[in-house]
């Protein structure tokens, strides 16, 4: 597959399909990139659930050809949210008959919940994105310890951001739990055991230089990791420190 270049972006954001409605143009390309992981996923699908997962995996591949038929004012936005809340359920079913690990349906649980959010939220569209938002967290083999070779973030990526680095892909044969935390996750570590409670905006009034959802990334490491833990859903989310025995 090769890179889409960065001026194509340029193009596609200033094209009259997504001229003026960057967050529709978000949506597409991270529900893409979504359907890129559920592919890579699929080949380690024991048989018995080939099928089903096969479906899930068309839903997902449909959803941006819909996101671009509602830019195009050609579907409407309920279109969208429907396919969206289907792949939440289609993943939760999938996850129930063992198809996916608990690790990688949490991780696909946040990425459509967050399209959601952001979807619902667009109704007056924002042209203001950071790139660190393109990013997908990325998933384990179901029948194997080491990582997929690539994350998400690194198909198509549109631009390069120097602040999404930190977290590299641990050597084969070795699992995430040898990944060391960068300087960034070290400070936001640091902060939840001095605070004890704290949220994503807490946090970010104290780590400069990087978005709520680099930050909300560094977390989710630090929760694999086994430094943090996360209470409540959305909004209501609070992040405590692990106590080591």
């Amino acid at each position: 597959m090769s890179d889409t270049p960065h001026n194509f972006h340029n193009f596609a954001l200033k094209s009259s399909l997504f001229k003026g409605q960057h967050d529709w143009y978000f949506c597409f390309l991270k529900s893409e990139r979504i359907a890129h992981v559920l592919a890579v996923l699929a080949e380690s699908i024991p048989s018995f659930g080939q099928a089903e997962f096969a479906q899930l995996y068309v839903d997902a591949a449909s959803l941006p050809k819909t996101i671009c038929r509602f830019a195009a004012g050609e579907a409407e936005a309920e279109a969208v949210l429907a396919t969206l809340f289907s792949l939440l359920s289609g993943v939760r079913l999938a996850a129930t008959r063992g198809l996916i690990s608990k690790e990688n349906t949490q991780i696909l649980l946040q990425e459509y919940q967050a399209l959601v959010e952001r979807f619902a939220a667009s109704t007056h569209p924002s042209p203001f994105m950071h790139t660190a938002d393109f990013s997908v967290p990325e998933v384990r083999e179901e029948r194997a310890p080491s990582l997929i070779a690539t994350r998400l973030a690194d198909l198509n990526q549109p631009l390069k951001d120097t602040a999404s680095k930190g977290h590299s892909v641990p050597p084969k044969g070795q699992t995430a739990a040898a990944e060391a935390p960068n300087e960034r996750a070290s400070q936001i570590l640091k902060f939840v055991q001095e605070k004890r409670s704290v949220s994503i905006k807490d946090i970010s009034s104290t780590v400069r230089g990087c978005s709520e959802k680099t930050i909300q990334r560094e977390l989710a490491f630090l929760i694999r990791q086994g430094l943090v833990r996360k209470t409540g859903e959305r909004r209501w989310s609070q992040y405590l420190p692990v106590a080591r025995g």
